[in-house]
């Protein structure tokens, strides 16, 4: 049992320890954040916070909130790391980027000691899924100031495993290279697993019987902890597919384990979770809630209460796996921030996700929120499977608009287009478009 657990002492700890351990650090991290970081300083004294009364982790709610937009304001105004920066620059090791649809990315900076934490966290994932020292793993992830491609190399590389750098290859290379090479283990977005399941049997290659991978590993978007999404990587590559949900602001904060339970467990001596109802008050196990994240490691740019816009349910059974740490059924559900209303129904793309994906002649999609004749409308776009007939196009169409009514509530529009009429992607997925000029959410 004791190879099952990286660092058995923290990830078996019972409640009371791991509770004094998050207790220490926390005042650790708020008095450190007070005293270097202008940008903390000015939020506390705001909230007529006194740093040295924060002593325990029920003194945490007397903390205000930080959040992406007062993170991408004050990059704005005090170009270009803004002022939580709570270092002298010179202890700068790396910079990343979060990912970014519209507007400047936030840049998030490290020492080398929050380095190591953020890959090793990453790396404990990694060995909960079953990787070890004797895999040859492939990151391939883009290669560039995104900290996906980064973190899973390094984090790789400190179980001792051979990493396979394939940042800047190329779908094709990376294909040559899964065929050529004992890669075992592969890392990627479930989006691009995919999109490069697809390319390869274009190829007429069959990545589950031509290659030697065991375990896949997705991050970046929560595909891989839907079922049905899930079971299509793990057909297309005849291997245990694995969520691992982080963020670059925080941390590589949680990780399925090999006992494929449905529960995803916290790094809780790396971050403390709080998982909050509409009011801000914390919910009880098997209720759902915003999870919230203090950085209890990072040290560069220190995190206090960071929403995350993320909806969660708080487990109320433990993993068979025998962590103690906290757990969230099911990861990610689904985010505010993709949170739309139609017609006075509220619609997250992940249940879209989660009834198109069931339907295995569906090879891409896109959701399109709209205006028809002065009413909200919901067109999901089809990129069918190739081996679809188009006779058979029509029926699959209806097929899909009657399973996401049902699955809904509200009437959804259905198009099916072309085999390859939609874009791929080898980062996080683009496939939500609100062409609405004035929309509630």
């Amino acid at each position: 049992m004791a190879s099952r657990y990286l660092e058995p002492r923290l990830e078996r700890a019972p409640r009371a320890e791991m509770s004094r351990l998050q207790a220490r650090r926390l005042r650790e991290q708020v008095a450190h954040a007070a005293a270097r970081s202008p940008f903390y300083r000015r939020v506390l004294r705001a909230a007529k916070v006194d740093p040295a009364r924060i002593r325990t982790l029920d003194d945490l709610r007397r903390l205000p909130f930080t959040t992406k937009d007062e993170l991408k304001q004050n990059q704005a105004e005090r170009p270009p790391w803004g002022d939580v920066l709570a270092v002298p620059f010179a202890d700068v090791l790396r910079i990343h980027m979060t990912s970014a649809t519209t507007g400047r990315p936030l840049a998030f900076l490290d020492t080398a000691r929050d380095w190591y934490g953020f890959y090793h966290s990453y790396a404990r994932s990694l060995w909960a899924f079953g990787v070890r020292a004797s895999d040859m793993v492939m990151a391939a992830f883009s290669y560039g100031p995104w900290i996906g491609y980064w973190s899973g190399f390094h984090a790789a590389q400190d179980l001792g495993c051979c990493v396979f750098p394939a940042g800047g290859l190329s779908t094709d290379q990376r294909i040559d290279a899964l065929l050529t090479y004992p890669i075992t283990v592969l890392g990627c977005t479930p989006s691009y697993a995919l999109f490069l399941a697809e390319h390869a049997a274009r190829k007429g290659i069959d990545l589950a019987k031509d290659t030697k991978l065991r375990i896949t590993w997705h991050t970046g978007e929560p595909g891989a902890s839907i079922p049905a999404t899930r079971a299509r990587i793990e057909a297309a590559y005849g291997a245990r597919a694995f969520d691992l949900p982080g963020l670059t602001e925080i941390a590589a904060w949680g990780f399925e384990c090999d006992a494929r339970s449905g529960l995803v467990h916290v790094h809780e001596d790396y971050v403390y979770p709080e998982v909050l109802d509409e009011q801000d008050r914390p919910v009880k196990p098997g209720e759902r809630g915003e999870l919230v994240f203090t950085s209890l490691y990072r040290k560069a740019m220190p995190l206090l209460r960071y929403r995350t816009r993320d909806v969660v349910q708080l487990a109320d059974r433990r993993c068979r796996c025998g962590r103690t740490l906290l757990a969230l059924e099911g990861g990610v559900l689904a985010r505010l921030d993709d949170m739309k209303k139609v017609r006075g129904i509220i619609v997250y793309p992940r249940r879209v996700e989660e009834i198109v994906r069931a339907h295995r002649d569906v090879d891409e999609f896109q959701i399109v929120f709209r205006r028809v004749e002065g009413l909200d409308d919901i067109l999901v776009r089809v990129d069918p499977a190739a081996a679809l007939a188009p006779t058979e196009r029509p029926a699959l169409g209806e097929a899909l608009a009657k399973d996401l009514q049902l699955g809904l509530g509200i009437r959804v529009s259905v198009e099916v287009g072309e085999p390859g009429c939609l874009p791929r992607w080898d980062h996080k997925a683009r496939r939500v478009r609100d062409e609405r000029t004035e929309v509630p959410f």
